[in-house]
């Protein structure tokens, strides 16, 4: 979304460019302006320069928001990877421990096996 405004807002900016480029060339290329036409010209570049600056305004909030998204994503995925890593970690110690139990399970029947045997044989 951010990044759609963004790209938006540049367009924005180089579209009014190329308008205002437009409709300076025209008068300019006219063969014969206008006084009046003339006269308004320094106003209207004045204006143009001004609705610029806002365009470029709009367009540095936009990439501002989409750095800040951009930061929060990566964060998150840092996030998931350290949690991911951790379930990985637990679970290596889930399974060590299930293995030790039943090896020591394993081991005690054993010896109870040997127990029962020699006290048979006595």
């Amino acid at each position: 979304m951010c990044n759609e405004r963004a790209i938006q807002a540049k367009t924005n900016i180089e579209r009014h460019l190329s308008d205002v480029l437009a409709r300076q060339t025209e008068l300019i290329h006219s063969s014969k302006p206008q006084a009046s036409e003339l006269a308004a010209l320094e106003p209207f570049r004045r204006a143009a320069k001004q609705q610029e600056a806002r365009l470029r305004e709009n367009c540095i909030r936009c990439e501002n928001a989409l750095d800040n998204q951009r930061s929060a994503a990566l964060a998150a995925q840092r996030r998931l990877r350290l949690l991911e890593n951790l379930s990985d970690r637990r679970l290596a110690e889930h399974r060590y421990e299930v293995d030790r139990q039943l090896e020591e399970l394993a081991s005690d029947s054993h010896l109870a096996g040997l127990a029962r045997a020699l006290t048979r044989k006595t």
